[in-house]
């Protein structure tokens, strides 16, 4: 007869436990983060939260551009890190989300040649966003774009 200790059972309970690929960290009125874990279903679950939050600020319209965005800066960060933190936020009509991930490489603009799977979001950073960008910090970067958007009409064109 085995014994199982109440340490065993703690890690038996906790190996059973799913990891939840994205989980929310925090949120008030005009912001809110999601904890993003490494796993094949994040970024269209971050696509939905994202589109959902949209909606509770009353710029659903906005959700196409920002979906594709967040899907593009969400991918990179999962392919290339150990995980991220997605923070969404609104303020005077602009939309603001930022990607910190845990490898410090910053992206950069390549030419990919007709025949890559790859390497063409940062061109569509450049064409949807109004302004974007990169900046490092200690624990690797962060990756942010800005969409203008307005009630009911969507995404600005400059």
């Amino acid at each position: 007869m085995s014994v199982i200790t109440s340490d065993a059972r703690m890690a038996t309970r906790a190996q059973s436990r799913p990891v939840l690929p994205v989980r929310s960290a925090w949120r008030d009125g005009s912001r809110a983060s999601w904890l993003l874990a490494p796993e094949p279903t994040t970024v269209p679950r971050i696509r939905r939260r994202v589109r959902r939050q949209l909606a509770e600020w009353g710029v659903p319209t906005c959700g196409d551009v920002i979906e594709l965005l967040v899907s593009e800066i969400v991918t990179n960060a999962m392919r290339h890190a150990w995980g991220a933190v997605i923070t969404l936020s609104m303020d005077n009509g602009t939309c603001r989300c930022e990607v910190r991930d845990t490898n410090p490489a910053m992206p950069a603009i390549c030419c990919p040649h007709e025949a890559d799977e790859g390497g063409r979001g940062m061109y569509l950073m450049e064409a949807l966003s109004d302004r974007w960008g990169s900046y490092p910090v200690p624990t690797g970067k962060v990756v942010w774009f800005e969409v203008a958007c307005s009630p009911g009409n969507g995404h600005h064109d400059a």
